[in-house]
Parts: structure tokens; C-alpha cells; sequence
């Protein structure tokens, strides 16, 4: 189709918009891009959109997921645009390109995926790698850069080993590949069709989220949507809207029809708001407390200020999978103040002219300003542990007799065997030192043991662990004996 004149630019930018083109959000410059694209192509409609698409990419709108849906596209220019700009140079350092092409597949597979959060924050981490001067050749090395926390550090020893980022992390709607006892009423939802073909997706999200919440213990919320997706299956009613199916079918209360809607309006679950009404709910082991996936999400208003907000967090993040609350909650807190600050801290003196930073605090501050990490060996003092008031930001208080940090490490291998002693005996260290009520001491060697845990460096000294867990002589010194033995 020939256009000739731009009188018919209005229709052209309706028809890129329907055709999923990112164009600018300033309708101005989508405008200049719009004609731009017209004359480089004589008019030809179809060869400008096309040269649109190649320019500024496109959604695939026929992209489905696992169950056959069409996913959600992640229509957001400014995202786009900071994709665009990545890929559109080499990386500053050849030898990060790899990292930061594994880290946009990865943000971009999120953002597809309706996981904003994740995959924003993926695409800083990439912006950050592409224009950095330091070449990356561990984890530990990517450390030094602004957004990069102990889960992308681990990333990127992902991507040095393996060429991608292995990601082990659930997502609302789950895919099959777990093994359990499936319950009775399980089966009877799916050796059969729904009653009414037109109910069988709302059928088969509904069952296959209440599948993944037994899986993770969550009893009451899981056979709460298994009732909700037998009932539906069963019904002779097709069912066009949550507000219809409460009017008509058993089991369906405020959460599920809020569910109902969602799988009606995108073909899949795309939030889960529920959690309040279920007491009984428990985090996915593994899963951040909300003040950490806000810290970890959004950087400092003065970037200058990034290295002590994250290291305070990976500091009370600890403390908190540790069960010592107090100390976590204190210095998330004042990570978070931090973050929000308009000045540059330069020192813990000057930090407590910041809400929420007491002594302790502004003692961490110092120790990061001037060795780069949280941890020391020799921090704890008496009263760390004292209740604090706290909220679900925080997470559920879990009543555990193995801190969760333990039982993480616990639970896994070292990527590299020869590591396994050394995360050992780490481990057992730290476990004892927090049953005698040292906390930051257990804490400082039960962090060491996780990051040795994770790397793919094999670590033969002091020096070397030093490089990738982020800890003080101490714990250098405990590594040089373990290895000597």
C-alpha cells in the first residue's frame, strides 16, 4: 500500500500501534520517526513498518506461553528504549559483552513473563556492565559495580561458567516439572474436560496455581483454588466474568474473582494479591522480604550513596534469614533512608543526620566506607537481638529451630567440589557461633560460606575468598587454616 503525503500519517501511527512497533512516547518525535521512515521508503506503508520494526523493535504479538496463552507484552518505551540502547554499542569492555547480552535475554524473558520488577532490574545491572571500564572475570568482580547485589554476583558466575542465567525461580504460574502426590481432587480435575469448553483455561490456571501453593506447603490457599477450578469445571454455565461465576458457582469469594478476571482479561494469573487472607501463607524458601526486593529494585537517589545501601542490605538481609530480626530490620531500615537521602554520606557521623541511623548503624557505615563490606567477625553486643516493631515487609517471622540461612546452604552443593570442605566448615563455624548468641560473627562466616558456595572460582587462599565472599582478615585467616589442613 502506497501512502504518497503525509496526510495520511494519523492512520499509519494507528496502524504501527496495532502492529506492536515501540515507537517514542513523545508523540512528536513518534511523528518525525513515523515520516522519516515513509520517505526512506517511497511511501511503501508495509516496507516502513518494517524498517520501524528492524529500528525501534516490536512485540511479537503471537508470542504464547508454556500453556498456550498469549503473554502479556511489556509495552513500556522506556524500557525499550534502555534495551535499545545496550545492544545498539558493543560493551565498553569486549570481555563483558557476554554478561550483558545474557543479562538483557534474561531481563527481557522477565519483563515478557509480566515479572517488571526482575526484569528492570536486569536491565540496569546491563546498562551498568556495558559501560563499565572493569572486565568481568567473577562475581566478585562485579561487585564493584553500582546494582550489582549477591544474587546478580552469582548471575554472572552463572554466565562465566555456563553462558546463561540459570534461573531457578517459580513464577506465578507455574509449569508442570514438579513430582508429587497429587491430591484426589487434583485428578478429578484433570483426567476430565471442563463440562463447558469455553471454561477449561480458567479451569487449568486456577488448578495449575493451586498445584504450585501445595507444592510449597501453602494447604489452605492451594485447595482453595482447587475447589474453585472444580466447581468451574463442572459447571453448565459458560463463564464470562469473576462477578458471574460467585453469582453461580460454589467457592469462588473476592480473591478468586478478582483471579477469574485477570485469566479472562490475559490468559494467565498475573498478580497475586491474596496473601493477607491466608495466614497460613509462608515466602517460597529463597524468596527476599519486600523491604529487600525494594532495595535491591530501585537505586539510590545519589548513586554515590549505592555501595552503603547495598552492602546495609545484604547485611539485614542476613540477619533476617539468620532470625535475628532486630539487627536486620534495623539496618534495612536504614538502608532505605539512605536510599531516599538527597545527600551524599561520606561518613557515619554524617549518615546520622538521616532518619532511622543509630550507632550501630553509623558504625556499619564507616566499616563500609573504609573495607568495602558489612561483615566482621567481632560485631555482636549484647541487646542486637531485641525485638523491633515490624510489619509483612519484612516477611513472616518463621519459627524455626535451623535459621533459614543454614538450611539454604545446607540444602545445596558447592559449584565447585573442590569448595565443599571449605563451605563446610564455614558453616558449621557460623552455626555455633549463633548458638552461643554471637550473631554478626555467625553471620560474617555463614555469608562466606554461601558466596564460596556459589562461586565458580575454586578458592586455594585467604586472598582468594577474601576477592569473592567480601569478608575481613578474619575470616581469611580461618580459610587459610581450613585449607592448610
Amino acid at each position: 500500500m502506497k501512502m504518497g503525503k503525509t496526510a495520511n500519517l494519523p492512520g499509519f501511527l494507528q496502524k504501527c500501534e496495532k502492529e506492536n512497533l515501540v515507537l517514542p512516547e513523545n508523540p512528536y518525535e513518534a511523528s518525525i520517526e513515523a515520516v522519516n521512515a515513509l520517505k526512506e521508503t517511497g511511501g511503501d506503508e508495509e516496507a516502513a513498518i518494517e524498517q520501524l520494526r528492524s529500528k525501534l523493535g516490536g512485540k511479537d504479538s503471537h508470542k504464547r506461553g508454556q500453556d498456550g496463552s498469549e503473554l502479556e507484552p511489556h509495552h513500556d518505551p522506556k524500557r525499550t528504549r534502555l534495551m535499545m540502547e545496550v545492544r545498539g554499542q558493543p560493551a565498553r569492555r569486549k570481555e563483558n559483552q557476554k554478561i550483558v547480552d545474557a543479562f538483557l535475554e534474561y531481563a527481557e524473558a522477565q519483563l515478557d513473563r509480566g515479572h517488571t520488577g526482575k526484569g528492570s532490574t536486569h536491565l540496569r545491572a546491563a546498562k551498568e556492565i556495558h559501560a563499565s571500564d572493569i572486565a568481568l572475570h567473577s562475581g566478585a568482580d562485579a561487585r564493584q559495580i553500582g546494582f550489582i547485589g549477591d544474587t546478580m554476583a552469582r548471575q554472572v558466575d552463572q554466565i562465566l561458567a555456563h553462558g546463561k542465567i540459570e534461573d531457578d525461580t517459580g513464577e506465578l504460574n507455574v509449569s508442570k516439572d514438579y513430582h508429587h502426590n497429587q491430591p484426589q481432587i487434583v485428578h478429578d480435575i484433570r483426567n476430565s474436560s471442563a463440562k463447558r469448553k469455553e471454561n477449561q483455561k480458567l479451569v487449568d490456571v486456577l488448578a495449575d496455581f493451586g498445584e504450585h501453593e501445595l507444592e510449597y506447603g501453602n494447604t489452605g490457599k492451594g485447595t482453595s483454588h482447587l475447589r474453585a477450578a472444580k466447581e468451574l469445571h463442572n459447571t453448565d454455565e459458560v463463564i464470562t466474568s469473576g462477578a458471574q461465576a460467585r453469582a453461580v458457582v460454589g467457592f469462588i469469594g473476592d480473591v478468586m474473582v478478582d483471579k477469574i478476571d485477570q485469566i479472562l482479561a490475559h490468559g494467565k494469573i498475573i498478580r497475586d494479591d491474596s496473601d493477607q487472607g491466608y495466614h497460613q501463607h509462608r515466602r517460597v524458601a529463597g524468596e527476599p522480604a519486600p523491604i529487600v526486593q525494594d532495595l535491591r529494585n530501585n537505586p539510590a537517589k545519589k548513586k554515590e550513596n549505592q555501595l552503603i545501601v547495598d552492602r546495609l542490605t545484604d547485611y539485614g538481609e542476613s540477619h533476617l534469614t539468620s532470625g535475628h530480626r532486630g539487627t536486620g530490620i534495623s539496618h534495612l531500615r536504614a538502608a532505605r533512608e539512605i536510599r531516599k537521602a538527597d545527600t551524599v554520606v561520606q561518613s557515619g557521623a554524617s549518615a546520622r543526620q538521616i532518619g532511622m541511623v543509630g550507632g550501630r548503624v553509623a558504625q556499619k557505615i564507616d566499616q563500609i566506607l573504609r573495607d568495602g563490606h558489612a561483615d566482621d567477625d567481632e560485631d555482636y553486643h549484647p541487646g542486637d537481638d531485641e525485638e523491633e516493631p515490624e510489619g509483612t515487609e519484612y516477611g513472616s517471622r518463621e519459627k524455626v529451630h535451623i535459621p533459614p540461612i543454614v538450611e539454604d546452604i545446607r540444602s545445596r552443593s558447592a559449584a565447585k567440589k573442590e569448595n565443599q570442605r571449605l563451605v563446610d566448615a564455614l558453616t558449621d563455624y557460623g552455626e555455633e557461633q549463633l548458638k552461643q548468641k554471637h550473631t554478626g560473627r555467625g553471620i560474617t562466616y555463614l555469608r562466606a560460606a554461601r558466596e564460596i558456595q556459589n562461586t565458580s572460582e575454586v578458592i586455594k587462599s585467604g586472598q582468594d575468598a577474601k576477592k569473592v565472599a567480601v569478608v575481613g582478615d578474619k575470616v581469611a585467616d580461618f580459610v587459610e587454616n581450613c585449607l592448610k589442613q
